[in-house]
């Protein structure tokens, strides 16, 4: 069997060989320049007359006739396209904060439920408040009762000045009469601090809600003996709220001044939001006052008026900033830009048809656009298909994209 086998793959290899003017022009161009077409007489007699064309689609005649590759350009062109920044974020409330007691007691009612929405001064809960409603109806008491006694005071103080005018009494009754209504008057005074005080107490024994928003989840159960700083529930606003996201330190200076020039505004979608899910937009209103050193990034915060409430607090966000435009770049199709490992090239066909690898910068990138600052110029033709085969030097022809499906097709054929 092994001397059969050994037979065949000769056999095969022989074929391909003298076949290779059929194959070889969808071989890889490194292949093709390595073994050269098959020179037969009738294919070699042209070119030593002096009077053949260079190769198949028009290629030089140097480089050991090798054939051209297709591809497909497109030129560089000056233009401008928009500076956006994308990034992810995270939800922020506006306000939030845990509601705790601020007295002893016993937690007697709970008066509303888990995950509520609230409004600015609802009741949330509610302490043992029998001790305080007694002091304060005390308070009440005694305050009518010193208000009784001053109203008496300053009546027989009017007496006893009508008197002293007629001469009935002496002056000391009525320097009499006039402290005996200002005791009275400190207190009456008193009494309505003490009742004041007291009412301050009593309205300790009730939890409201501070702002609109929605509660948490309650922490205690109705019986639960508190202290002054116990957490009850926790209470979140939930419209509007912030987009917080960071940038780097790099692009700090292009989004002031975009601020400077107009309001910026955000858009943001939920992190991994079904295809179609609208966008919320809203103004940056916060860049913070430092950078983090350990990031070489600054927070910034976009205020969003979140009507259906479909953003929470906490959720992960992606987040896209329109920074205004760059204008006079070169723009070319994303695609024309290859990633290397020391940078980025671009594949350049040159006036002889031949490739030539450059290396350039891109500035920024927009949808399937590049913006190069450095590397090429407008006017000249970049490849954006067909980049596999190219190195260096390779002569190439220009085809439609349709007309290189066909081609490949036709490749695949032959192989």
């Amino acid at each position: 069997m092994r001397p059969i086998a050994l037979f065949l793959v000769c056999a095969l290899a022989a074929g391909a060989y003298i076949e290779r003017d059929v194959w070889l022009p969808y071989a890889p161009s490194v292949v093709a320049n390595a073994l050269g077409p098959a020179k037969s007489e009738a294919s070699v007699a042209p070119a030593e007359k002096g009077g053949g064309k260079h190769g198949v689609g028009g290629g030089g005649g140097g480089g050991g006739g090798s054939r051209s590759v297709a591809v497909t350009t497109a030129p560089a062109e000056e233009g401008s396209l928009p500076i956006t920044r994308r990034t992810i974020g995270y939800i922020r409330p506006l306000a939030s904060t845990e509601l705790a007691v601020e007295t002893n007691g016993i937690l007697r009612e709970i008066d509303a439920k888990d995950g509520a929405l609230v409004k600015a001064g609802d009741l949330i809960a509610r302490l043992d408040d029998r001790a305080a409603n007694a002091n304060v109806a005390k308070d009440r008491a005694a305050l009518a009762r010193d208000q009784a006694t001053l109203d008496n005071a300053r009546s027989n103080l009017d007496r006893i000045t009508r008197l002293v005018k007629s001469g009935a009494t002496s002056p000391q009754a009525g320097d009499d009469a006039q402290a005996t209504v200002k005791s009275a008057e400190a207190t009456v005074g008193v009494d309505e601090a003490q009742l004041e005080a007291d009412q301050v107490t009593l309205s300790k024994t009730e939890i409201r809600a501070p702002f609109d928003g929605r509660l948490g989840a309650f922490t205690l159960s109705v019986g639960a003996l508190v202290q002054p700083g116990t957490s009850i529930v926790g209470i979140a606003q939930v419209a509007p709220v912030y987009a917080e996201f960071a940038l780097p330190d790099t692009d700090l200076a292009t989004v002031r001044k975009a601020m400077a020039d107009k309001t910026l505004s955000v858009e943001v979608r939920p992190s991994l939001a079904p295809p179609g899910t609208p966008a919320e937009t809203g103004p940056i209103v916060f860049i913070d006052n430092k950078i983090v050193e350990a990031s070489a990034s600054v927070t910034l915060r976009a205020l969003l008026d979140n009507k259906d409430q479909a953003l929470w607090s906490g959720q992960s966000i992606d987040v896209t900033i329109a920074a205004g435009e760059q204008n006079d770049i070169v723009v070319v199709p994303g695609v024309a830009v290859q990633p290397r490992e020391k940078g980025s090239v671009a594949y350049v066909v040159g006036p002889d048809n031949k490739i030539e690898v450059r290396q350039v910068e891109v500035a920024l990138r927009a949808g399937d656009k590049a913006g190069i600052a450095n590397g090429l110029k407008a006017g000249e033709r970049v490849v954006t298909e067909g980049q596999v085969d190219l190195v260096a030097g390779t002569p190439v022809r220009e085809t439609a994209p349709a007309d290189r499906q066909s081609a490949d097709a036709s490749a695949d054929t032959a192989r």
